[in-house]
Order: structure tokens, then C-alpha cells, then sequence
């Protein structure tokens, strides 16, 4: 809670800077009502714009929350304060409400009793505190009451039990319920007599006590004896009573108490008696051969039953006169028998018989080597005049004492040990069934699918009903049992080859084991994979199946991977990466089919451990080199920060940081399940710069430019002044200032740490004066001086082009006007700058400029092949045109350069050379002075 207050505390400093909104609701999921009543569990939903990256709820009961719309219990009355942080990349949004909380009503029934023995009423006190402004009674019997005051009384008039329920309501919303029960029943008696029976005259002691509400006492108990003696009263639970005749009592108990209740108690049957008399007894045969079961009689007057004790700790209770018995040993035997009357016994009378003769009885085995052989051992009593054995198999008899003998195959054997006494007279015979067969082991699958049922029987076996078996079978022992046939779910792979049963007939019979002639295969999927048992929620839940089919051939075509989480599986051998949405414990399950239709399941289960809450504020920030700034974690766990250097703690939430440069802190919290989450908050650090410029000054001459440099880049830049620069927000302007400029840059980071200027000078040097004169209009093939004007400055000259003057680098070159020229002066002054001016000469525009031919021949022989006008002073033929006598256009050119045969015509006409004749040109030209001029006149065309 440390930690959240200091947070809290460093927030509210910051809250009001920020534009997101908070809010929240809140309500209670323990009750319909609009109060909140102790104990309260209410749930809160948030209420915020942008996208919140976390949540600190505190809410005012040492208890707090990280999730969105979290719940807590308040359990004490009280007004508590409820806050939420809402966390954002940048900042942290707070609200606060208070939340009051009301005492819940603890509802309590009081009443001056909870049990009527007869209908009535009943007053009842509703103990609910103070403040309760109703009271809702519901009495079990249809009746509902509603109250202001807490004391009510109420008439049961039923024999019943009754659910009492009470509500009670305060002021302020907030109820409480009771619930109790009223019975409306009788006194319950529980009473004893002892004892039940004997001899009279029977003193018998009668005790009680009577279950009845707090208020109600028994003032009176009434007792019947059921022997004529009348109703007796006592005041006391208890009393005695004696019985002077012989029968049967019921007898009675009927208590009342003092508010009128009553109710009746009945004794079990009570008997008594006198001795019987008249006793006699005696065997009917004073002497027996052991084989027989002989008879006994005892009689006597007025006995209801007879106890008989034969010796040896041989006794049994008879109703009848006559009894049966068979001694397990010669000898002589004494036998006492007792006549009892209701319990009460008369005399007893003991006699003696004599057991003679033989009992037969043996013992057998047989051996594992040869288990039809049995050995028989004969442990009877007595003179054994004879012996004879029978086998049962239609063998010969014997007459040995103990005898070995080997049995048929198979079949259930009666054997029997007869034994005579010559002497007595007296033959025992003792029976037994020998069992022997040859069974066999059955089973129709020779391959199985893994997990499928398959089913084992024994054709030819023993007939023995007390048989126990012991099965080894596809990889499993199960037994001993007594299981036949066995079904068993083949659910471990492998090829088996030693399935057998053994059967156990008893301890005379030595086990017999079964195998089965057959294989079985067990075949399906193989499955395995590897997974870890735990991870951290958020990690990826990594797979490695290295599942394969037993049967290398049987492939499987059909996988099926389950999360436990509904909508998550895949069907592919080896699963992607998988994130489980919230932590506990999973089972991941494998089923695979193969091309055999075998399937089989493979289930891990995985622990997905809670990662900690972990949000930090702000994603970036910055600062000025030399600064510092607060971060802020919020977290759960332990946390530790990195680098360590420049932060002023490296476990706390709230650090201060100083980094010279741009630095990256990751914060990391790590839980008691070393589940780790990181965070990261950027640090910018605007660091101090120098601005500089380049150049640092130049000279330009005037109307001249030149591109300044600034760095460093990146900043916000301005320029001072701006005239003469083509942008004074650029890094690399340029400037042409038309005098000598002072210019200042200044830089400035974005966010005002630090500032920075620098200086350039641009100098603007004078340019040289030169005007070359008007154009000057000669005749052909006159001669002209060229005479500009110079300013003082001007230290060297050059004329373009120079191929008619008679110098290139003097201030005035002469020449000759043949044909139009624009000649340019170029003048540099004495500090390097540079002027231009230029001068036409122009040839003067006459007709004697244009020259045509009287005739031309066309005859290819490359003289005189082209009819066309040669020019002096002309700069572009508008038209020329050649007519026949006829007046046909035969010729046409426009626009064309003078002079240029190319453009004269070839003597043809639509191609077909003319003849020879006379023809008509029209000429039309412009001067290079600009005046046009227009002739016409005659030709001839000669072949």
C-alpha cells in the first residue's frame, strides 16, 4: 500500500495536464437493492476514453485491483474512498468517490418457547438492533404478518412443525432474515423395563424420561402393569413392579404435564414363568454309528423352549421337542438339555450316547506334472473293516488306505471314500467332485486397435464353479477373478506373444496355465510429445509431437489437438506455438486416427502461471541535457530497472533519471513464479549544439547568388534578415542580396532546450558598365567599327564571335558587313564581376540582294540541278513558287532558310520531269532587318 499512496501522491500532481476522461459505476452483485449492506461485494466498471494501457484501483478496505472492472467486499460498515488510476502511454488519469457502506441487519427470533405440547400460543421478539423500520412474520401455517413493532404472539392450532421465518428492514434499506422452527407435538416417552422375562414372582424395575418443551413438567406418571393391579400414579420417572403370576404383560406408561399435555408409552412384550416340570429326556438311540445324524427328545410341562448343549461347544435353543445332531468325532458324548418357561428354566437333565463305527473322510491333490493324477489320502475315523474307493470314471474300485489315480481328460469325477466297521456294523461313505480337462485359450483377433475391446474364452474348460482365474493377456494380468469369458480393453501397444490364463480349482489342485497359441498385435498411434508442465501466461506453449504408428506402415492421416479452451485446437502433426488467454491449469489432449481407423488419446497437463501486473508511465519522455525527469511503474512484484546508470534507484517505482544522451529504461517485475514481464520508457535527450555556416562570408558580384550551409540539421531555424534569401526557413538557402548583407541563423531544438546562432557576410561587388550601341544597318560588304561605351572599372574585353573582326580582346574591333551578326562584348571589371551587351550588324534590305538565275539545268549532273534564290541580308524565304506558262503550280516552298539548294525545285511535277520551256517565280523574303521584300520575274528550263 506504500507504494500505491506515493503513486497516487506523484499523479495528482499531474492530472489536471491532461484531456483523457475517467469515470465509474459501481453496484452490488449480493443484492437486488439499491443500499449497500454489510457484508457488500460490489462490483466496479470503468468508464474512460482513449486506450488505457492498465488500472490501480484502491478501494478504501486495504484492498486493491489491477483489472478492468474488478469486485471487493467490504465486510465493516463505513464510508470508504474508492480511486482508480487509469494509465495511459503518456500520463495517468485519477478519480475519486466515496462509497458508503451501511450495517447489514443481523435478524434474530426470540420467543418464550419453541415447543407446544398442545396447540396455543406462542410469543416471539424480533432482536434485529435499532433503526429497523418493518417487520415481515411468515409462520409457517399460511398466516404472513407485517409489523412496525418487534413483539408479536401467535396461535399454533395444529399438531405440527412449523418454519418460522423474519425479515427485518432498517432505514436504510438494509434487511437481515431469521429462520427457526416451532413443533407442536406430544412428550416423547423413552422407557425401559429389565428384565423382560424370567421367574416369578419378577421384581422389574421401570425407568423413563419424557422429552418435553422447557416449560412443561411432568406432574404425573401413570403406570399399568397389564396384570390386574390397576392404574398406579408416581410423581418420579421410575418405579418397580412384581410380576406374581406366569403370561405376557403389556404394559403401559401415561405421563401428563402441567399444562395439560399427555401421552402413552408401551412396553414390549414382558413374559415370565415358573420352572416346567414334569421334565423328561433321552435319546431316542443311546448308540450311533458316526455316519448318523440321531434324534433327541426333552419335554416338560409348560416349557416354551429347550436349550441344548452337546459338548465340544456344540449349543442351539429349540421351540420344538425333538432335535437332530451330527458329531464330527467318535466317542462318547455327553448331551445337557434345560426346559425354559419364559426364560424361567426347570430342571435340566443330562444323558450320555456312545458315537461308534467310522466317520470317512480324506484329502487329495494332484501334481503339477500331471495334473489328471491325483493322490488321495484317507484321515477317517474309527475301524476300517473295508475300504472302498470309487472313482467316478468307470474305473476299477479300490480297496487300498490311500491310493494314486490318474483320471480321463476331461469330466467332472465323483469320487467317494466308502469305509465299514465289521465290528459295529457301521459304514461312512465321504463324496467329492474331481475335476480334469484339456482347455484351451481363445481369442479371434490377431490385430487390434489399441483401446478397443477384445474378448478371451476357454472351450473344454474345468467345470469347477469355485474356479479362479489369473489372466495375462495383451500386456495386463487381471484376477483372480472369477470373470468368464474375459473382455479386456486393449490399451497397450505391442506385438504379444505369450498370453496365457492360469486357473486355480483350489489348494487340492495343482494351477494350470493356458496359453494361447496365437499372436496378437496391438496397433494405432504412438503417441508422444513434448511439452512444458508449466509456463508463464503470455509465452508461447510450445509442442514437439514425436508421435509415429507402431506400424511403421499404418500412417496416420488425422490429428486432433484440444487446449481445454473451446474453439482452440488444431489438426496438423506438429502444432503452432500456442498462448493460452488467462493462467491455470490445462489438460492439452492428442488424438490421433490412422489409415487403420485406430485411434488413441495422449493428455499432458499444463500449469499457465499469472504474469505481473506491470504498466509504466510515460512511453517516452524528454528532457534537456543536464535535466532530469520522474518515471513512474506500476506493479505487484518485484520490479528492477536497466541500465543502472543515471536512474537514482533501480527498484523503485518511482524513479528519477538524468542521461546525458537518449537512453531506453526497461523496467522488468518478476512474480513468486518467476514469470517476468518487461516495460520500456524512452528517454529523449536533447543535447546542446553549436549552429554553424558556410560559408562564413563571401563576395558575389551583383545580381550573383551563392547557397549558405547550416548545421547542425534537424533544428528549428530562422534567418535574420530575410531579404535576399530564397527561404528563411531553410538549412541551405540562397541568398542574392542586392547590397552587402549581415545574416544571422538561429537554431532552436523542438522542444526549447537549447539555442544557437551563427554569422555570414555576403559581400555584393559593383559589376562593370558596357553599352555596345545601336544596330547598325550597312550596305553589303561595307566596313563598320564596332565603339561601345565602358565604364572606368572595365579591365579586359572579349568579342563573340570574333571571325570577322579584326580583334577579339580591344574595346573597338572593325569588320566587314557580308551578312547579318549579333556580336557580344563580355567586360570584366578590375574586382572580377562581369557585363554583357551585344550589337547587330545588319545587311541593308534591296533587291540587288536577291540573286535567281536565268535559266537552270536539271540534268543531275550535280551543277546547276536546282532552281533557287541566292540571298544577301535576308534571314527566311516566306515563299517561293514556280508557275508554267499555263499558270500550273508546279513548285512550292514556305518558310525556309535562304539559300539552301534542298529547297529549290528539281525541274519535276508530281514527280515527272517538265519539259523545256520558259516558267514564272514569285518570290517573297524577310530581311534581317525585318522589312520584306517581294519580287518576281522569269527562268528558263533547259535540257
Amino acid at each position: 500500500m506504500n507504494k500505491i499512496v506515493t503513486l497516487l501522491f506523484f499523479i495528482s500532481i499531474s492530472n489536471g495536464l491532461f484531456s483523457q476522461t475517467v469515470d465509474f459505476t459501481y453496484q452490488s452483485i449480493t443484492s437486488s437493492s439499491e443500499s449497500f449492506c454489510t457484508p457488500s461485494v460490489i462490483r466496479f466498471t470503468k468508464i474512460t476514453s482513449g486506450a488505457p494501457i492498465g488500472y490501480v484501483w484502491t478501494f478504501g478496505n486495504n484492498m486493491g485491483s489491477n483489472s478492468e472492472n474488478p469486485t471487493t467486499t467490504y465486510t465493516i460498515a463505513g464510508t470508504y474512498t474508492v480511486r482508480l488510476i487509469v494509465i495511459y502511454k503518456k500520463l495517468t488519469v485519477e478519480i475519486s468517490k466515496n462509497i458508503i457502506i451501511n450495517p447489514g441487519v443481523i435478524a434474530q427470533i426470540q420467543y418464550d418457547r419453541n415447543n407446544l405440547c398442545v396447540p396455543g400460543v406462542i410469543n416471539f421478539t424480533a432482536n434485529a438492533g435499532n433503526n429497523i423500520s418493518s417487520y415481515e412474520w411468515d409462520f409457517g401455517d399460511n398466516t404472513a404478518i407485517a409489523s412496525t413493532t418487534p413483539s408479536i404472539g401467535h396461535n399454533f392450532g395444529e399438531y405440527a412443525t412449523y418454519p418460522i421465518s423474519l425479515k427485518a428492514t432498517a432505514a436504510t434499506g438494509c434487511s437481515g432474515q431469521s429462520f427457526t422452527s416451532i413443533k407442536v407435538e406430544r412428550p416423547v416417552i423413552n422407557a425401559t423395563a429389565s428384565p423382560l422375562t424370567g421367574c416369578v414372582p419378577a421384581l422389574i424395575d421401570f425407568n423413563s424420561t419424557v422429552d418435553a418443551p422447557p416449560s412443561s413438567i411432568v406432574t404425573n406418571y401413570t403406570w399399568n402393569f397389564d396384570d390386574g393391579s390397576g392404574n398406579i400414579s408416581t410423581t418420579t420417572p421410575g418405579t418397580t413392579h412384581t410380576y406374581s403370576a406366569t403370561g405376557n404383560y403389556g404394559a403401559r406408561l401415561r405421563i401428563t404435564t402441567n399444562d395439560g399435555c399427555t401421552n402413552e408409552f408401551v412396553f414390549n412384550d414382558l413374559a415370565f414363568g415358573k420352572p416346567p416340570t414334569n421334565h423328561i429326556a433321552y435319546p431316542k438311540k443311546t448308540v450311533v454309528c458316526g455316519s448318523e445324524s440321531p434324534e433327541f427328545v426333552s419335554k416338560a410341562t409348560n416349557a416354551n423352549k429347550y436349550f441344548w448343549d452337546f459338548g465340544q461347544g456344540d449349543t442351539t435353543s429349540v421351540t420344538d421337542t425333538i432335535i437332530e445332531h451330527k458329531f464330527r468325532t467318535l466317542g462318547t458324548k455327553t448331551i445337557t438339555v434345560t426346559p425354559l418357561f419364559n426364560d424361567c428354566p426347570g430342571m435340566p437333565i443330562t444323558f450320555s450316547i456312545e458315537v461308534i463305527g467310522v466317520i470317512s473322510e480324506f484329502q487329495y491333490s494332484n501334481t503339477c506334472a500331471n495334473t489328471k493324477r491325483f493322490t488321495f489320502n484317507n484321515i477317517s475315523q474309527g475301524n476300517q473293516s473295508t475300504i472302498l474307493w470309487k472313482f467316478g470314471d468307470g474305473s476299477p474300485e479300490s480297496s487300498a488306505s490311500n491310493v494314486i489315480h490318474s483320471y480321463p481328460d476331461t469330466g467332472t469325477f465323483v469320487t467317494s471314500l466308502s469305509i465299514s466297521d465289521n465290528i459295529t456294523g457301521c459304514a461312512d461313505t465321504f463324496i467329492r467332485n474331481i475335476y480334469t480337462a484339456y482347455p484351451s485359450l481363445v481369442n479371434p483377433d490377431s490385430s487390434i486397435c489399441k483401446n478397443r475391446n477384445t474378448v478371451f474364452t476357454l472351450p473344454n474348460n474345468y467345470n469347477n464353479p469355485e474356479a479362479l482365474y489369473t489372466w495375462n493377456v495383451v500386456g495386463q494380468q487381471i484376477g483372480p477373478v472369477d470373470l468368464l469369458p474375459l473382455t479386456v480393453n486393449a490399451n497397450i501397444l505391442g506385438h504379444f506373444n505369450d498370453n496365457y490364463v492360469v486357473i486355480n480349482n483350489g489348494p487340492q489342485y495343482c494351477p494350470d496355465t493356458v496359453r494361447l497359441l496365437n499372436n496378437i498385435l496391438v496397433r494405432g498411434p504412438q503417441l508422444a510429445f513434448s511439452a512444458p508442465s508449466e509456463i508463464c501466461l503470455a509465452k508461447p506453449y510450445t509442442i514437439t509431437n514425436s508421435s509415429t504408428p507402431y506400424v511403421p506402415t499404418d500412417l496416420i492421416n488425422n490429428w486432433h489437438w484440444n487446449y481445454s479452451i473451446t474453439l482452440e485446437e488444431d489438426s496438423v502433426f506438429q502444432p503452432q506455438p500456442h498462448y493460452f488467454p488467462y493462467w491455470g491449469t490445462f489438460d492439452v489432449k492428442l488424438t490421433a486416427i490412422d489409415i487403420k481407423g485406430c485411434m488413441d488419446t495422449l493428455v499432458k497437463q499444463v500449469t499457465v502461471f499469472d504474469i505481473p501486473f506491470l504498466r509504466s508511465i510515460p512511453d517516452v519522455d524528454t528532457i534537456c541535457q543536464g535535466q532530469a525527469t520522474t518515471l513512474i511503474s506500476f506493479h505487484n512484484d518485484s520490479i528492477i530497472w536497466s541500465p543502472a546508470n543515471w536512474i537514482s534507484c533501480t527498484t523503485c517505482d518511482t524513479v528519477v533519471v538524468n542521461p546525458p544522451v537518449t537512453t531506453t529504461y526497461v523496467v522488468t517485475a518478476t512474480n513468486r513464479f518467476n514469470c517476468s514481464v518487461t516495460d520500456s520508457i524512452e528517454v529523449l535527450v536533447y543535447e546542446n549544439f553549436t549552429a554553424s555556416v558556410t560559408p562564413s562570408e563571401k563576395y558575389i558580384c551583383a545580381n550573383e547568388s551563392v547557397q549558405l550551409e547550416v548545421g547542425p540539421k534537424g533544428k528549428l531555424i530562422s534567418w535574420s534578415p530575410p531579404l535576399g534569401l530564397s527561404d528563411s526557413l531553410s538549412f541551405n538557402p540562397v541568398a542574392s542580396p542586392q547590397q552587402t548583407t549581415h545574416y544571422q541563423v538561429t537554431l532552436r531544438d523542438s522542444v526549447g532546450c537549447f539555442s544557437s546562432t551563427a554569422d555570414v557576410n555576403v559581400y555584393v561587388k559593383s559589376l562593370p558598365v558596357v553599352n555596345a550601341g545601336p544596330d547598325k544597318v550597312l550596305p553589303f560588304n561595307s566596313d563598320f567599327i564596332l565603339s561601345p561605351l565602358y565604364s572606368n572599372n572595365v579591365s579586359s574585353y572579349l568579342w563573340t564571335p570574333s571571325a570577322l573582326l579584326n580583334c577579339n580582346n580591344c574595346p573597338s574591333p572593325s569588320g566587314i558587313a557580308s551578312t547579318l551578326k549579333t556580336y557580344t562584348i563580355t567586360v570584366t571589371s578590375d574586382s572580377g564581376c562581369v557585363a554583357k551587351d551585344i550589337v547587330n550588324v545588319l545587311v541593308e534590305c534591296k533587291g540587288a540582294n536577291l540573286l535567281l538565275p536565268t535559266a537552270f539545268t536539271p540534268n543531275r549532273d550535280n551543277i546547276n540541278d536546282y532552281y533557287f534564290p541566292i540571298t544577301r541580308g535576308i534571314k527566311r524565304i516566306v515563299k517561293f513558287a514556280i508557275f508554267s506558262r499555263e499558270g500550273i503550280l508546279v513548285f512550292e516552298s514556305r518558310n525556309v532558310m535562304p539559300n539552301e539548294r534542298n529547297y529549290g525545285w528539281d525541274g519535276k511535277y508530281r514527280g515527272l520531269p517538265q519539259p523545256a520551256s520558259a516558267y514564272v517565280y514569285l518570290l517573297e523574303a524577310i530581311c534581317d532587318a525585318g522589312e520584306t521584300l517581294t519580287t518576281k520575274g522569269s527562268f528558263v528550263l533547259l535540257r
